[in-house]
C-alpha cells in the first residue's frame, strides 16, 4: 500500500509553481507600470495645485479684469472741442453718489436755457475707459435732438471711490437724481442708454424708477448682456465662476419688471458679450410696454463688440430714431 499519492504531489507542485508564476508576473507588472503610474499622479496633482492657484487669484483679482477704468485728475468739457462745437452749453457736472463718493459727468446741451424741452439721454458707459473716450455716441445722440448726461462710475475718470456692483448702481440712481431735481426733466422725457456694463446699469435704474412708480420714457441698451455670470462662465470655461463671482449684474432677472419701451441692439460677430446673451436679456423683457409699444430686437450685421458705431452706425441711427419717434407719438396721443 502506497503511504502517498505520487499524482497528488504533482499537482500540488503545480499549483504551488502556477501561484509563484502568476505572483512574480503581477509584481512585475507593478514594478514595469509604477514609474508611470507615478510620473502621472505627479503630474495630475501639479495641474490641480495650478488650478487651485489660479481660481484663488482669479476670484481676488476678478474686478481688476472686469472693470478697465482710466482716471484722470480733472475732465473738463471745455478742453474738449468737437464736444463743445456739438454742445456749445455743455457743463461739468460732479454730485453724491454712494456716502462720501463723488462722481463726475458731463451735462450736454445745446442750449441750456431750454433744458427738459428736449429728451435727455442717461449714458452709461462699459467698462474700459471713461466719459472722454465717448465723443462718437454724443455725436449720434446730438443728430437725434437729445441732450446728454454722461457720467463716469466710481473709480473712473475724476470721480472718487473704486468700482463694483454696488457702486455702478448706486451711481445709475444718482444720475437719476441729478437729472430730476438739478436739470429739471421729468421722467416721461428721459431715455436711459446702456452700452455693455453699462447695459446692466441702465436695467437696474430703469427697475428701481419702475418700482419708484416713475419709470423712464425708453430704455436702450447696446452689447450687453442677461447676467454677468452666464458671460464670465462663457469666456472663463474652466473656472468655477458661478461660485466665486462677487459683481453678478442679474439683467435679465431686473428687466422681467420694467415696463417702459426697450430696444436692444447686438452686433453678430461679437466675442466679447456673445449675441446670444443680448438675446436672453430681450427674451426676459415684456414684449409690449406699458404704453403700447413693441419691443424691439436689432441684429447689427458683421458688427463686434468695440466696432459697433463704426460698422453700423447708420443702422444704429436709424433704429434709434425710430424708437424716440415712436415714444414720442404715444406722448402726443395722450
Amino acid at each position: 500500500m502506497l503511504l502517498f499519492d505520487p499524482t497528488e504531489c504533482d499537482v500540488q507542485a503545480a499549483a504551488t509553481q502556477l501561484t509563484v508564476s502568476g505572483t512574480k508576473k503581477t509584481d512585475m507588472k507593478k514594478k514595469s507600470r509604477g514609474p508611470v503610474w507615478q510620473l502621472c499622479k505627479r503630474i495630475l496633482r501639479f495641474v490641480l495645485i495650478l488650478w487651485i492657484t489660479a481660481v484663488v487669484i482669479l476670484s481676488f483679482i476678478q474686478r481688476k479684469l472686469m472693470y478697465r477704468p482710466a482716471t484722470a485728475p480733472s475732465l473738463l468739457v471745455s478742453e474738449y472741442d468737437s464736444v463743445i462745437r456739438m454742445f456749445p452749453d455743455a457743463v461739468d457736472v460732479h454730485f453724491e453718489s454712494s456716502p462720501g463718493q463723488t462722481i463726475g459727468g458731463w451735462y450736454l446741451s445745446q442750449h441750456i436755457e431750454t433744458a427738459g424741452s428736449r429728451p435727455a439721454v442717461l449714458l452709461f458707459h462699459g467698462n474700459a475707459g471713461n466719459r472722454a473716450g465717448r465723443v462718437a455716441w454724443y455725436k449720434l445722440l446730438n443728430e437725434l435732438g437729445c441732450d446728454v448726461l454722461a457720467i463716469d462710475y466710481q473709480g473712473y475718470g475724476d470721480s472718487t471711490g473704486a468700482p463694483s456692483q454696488a457702486a455702478v448702481e448706486d451711481d445709475s440712481v444718482a444720475t437719476w437724481n441729478y437729472a430730476i431735481q438739478e436739470l429739471g426733466f421729468r421722467p416721461d422725457n428721459i431715455f436711459v442708454m446702456g452700452i455693455s456694463l453699462g447695459g446692466a446699469a441702465a436695467v437696474y435704474l430703469a427697475s428701481v424708477q419702475l418700482k419708484a412708480d416713475a419709470a423712464p420714457a425708453g430704455l436702450i441698451t447696446v452689447s450687453s448682456f442677461s447676467s454677468m455670470v452666464e458671460v464670465a462662465a462663457w469666456l472663463y470655461p474652466w473656472f468655477p465662476v458661478r461660485a466665486i463671482l462677487l459683481d453678478r449684474y442679474p439683467s435679465a432677472d431686473r428687466i422681467a419688471d420694467v415696463t417702459s419701451p426697450f430696444i436692444h441692439l447686438h452686433g453678430d460677430a461679437d466675442r466679447i458679450v456673445d449675441q446670444k446673451f443680448g438675446r436672453r436679456l430681450f427674451d426676459a423683457a415684456g414684449n409690449t410696454s406699458a404704453n403700447g409699444i413693441q419691443k424691439k430686437w436689432v441684429s447689427l450685421e458683421n458688427t463686434g463688440h468695440n466696432d459697433v458705431l463704426h460698422n453700423s452706425r447708420q443702422q444704429i441711427f436709424s433704429e434709434i430714431s425710430m424708437f424716440l419717434r415712436s415714444v414720442a407719438a404715444t406722448r402726443t396721443e395722450r
